[in-house]
């Protein structure tokens, strides 16, 4: 029998989804990294998705400035009754939509925020609860996404540079090709800098066996816009 190895993961209401996914924003913007826009509808698109820092809240300085994109993840049916898995998103000022196909700009500084509103799962394989590929291998971390946390207050951050394979990392954001590794922590707001610097089409996948079956390997992680996608670099 296919068992769910992410079944004892716990559940929020829509609205508690929605206010705590607000109220991250308001962490974030105070680093100024964040986002603006609240949560609207249900946003399920199988399109590509190439998010800018114009439209996604955060600073750039014309073409040459930092390009900021946002993913969140969510848990079983936070978003909408059809996500009955963990699911990476892309946030968007219209709200999330599907991370099958993302675009990202070549030489250019990236600054990747990820909202992670689950839990952790033991098993990572530990040579992906280091951060690779992001400057000095390192990411910023705040424990804030519970709803039942107080998110005003942004100075409760860690800059680290690995995770706990065991208790800490719910899901990974790695493109092997290029060597980035970024190990997202449970119920945590993470922001990565990096640059790419070759263009092409590139491979993402969670390397945290999270999904169905004895292996975990099942389902949403051969699923495109699920657990794995592609990263169009240009």
């Amino acid at each position: 029998m296919i068992t769910d190895r992410r079944r004892n993961r716990r559940a929020v209401s829509d609205v508690a989804f929605a206010a705590s996914i607000f109220a991250m924003g308001l962490v974030v913007a105070g680093l100024g990294v964040g986002f603006s826009s609240e949560l609207s509808g249900s946003q399920n698109s199988a399109q590509a998705v190439q998010v800018h820092t114009s439209s996604a809240g955060a600073s750039a300085t014309g073409a040459s400035g930092v390009y900021a994109i946002t993913l969140v993840i969510t848990s079983n049916d936070q978003w909408n009754s059809s996500t009955t898995a963990p699911r990476f998103w892309v946030l968007t000022p219209t709200g999330l939509v599907s991370a099958a196909n993302m675009s990202l700009p070549a030489h250019r500084m990236i600054q990747m925020t990820i909202e992670d509103f689950d839990t952790p799962s033991a098993g990572t394989p530990s040579q992906y609860s280091q951060v690779t590929g992001t400057v000095g291998n390192t990411l910023m971390m705040m424990n804030v996404t519970a709803a039942s946390q107080n998110p005003t207050n942004d100075s409760n951050y860690n800059v680290v540079g690995s995770l706990n394979p065991d208790t800490q990392i719910a899901h990974t954001f790695t493109i092997p090709q290029l060597g980035i590794n970024i190990p997202s922590a449970a119920n945590s707001v993470e922001v990565a800098d990096f640059t790419i610097n070759q263009t092409g089409v590139f491979a993402w996948q969670c390397m945290d066996p999270c999904g169905f079956g004895p292996s975990g390997w099942l389902g949403p992680m051969s699923s495109a816009g699920w657990m794995q996608g592609s990263v169009t670099v240009s």
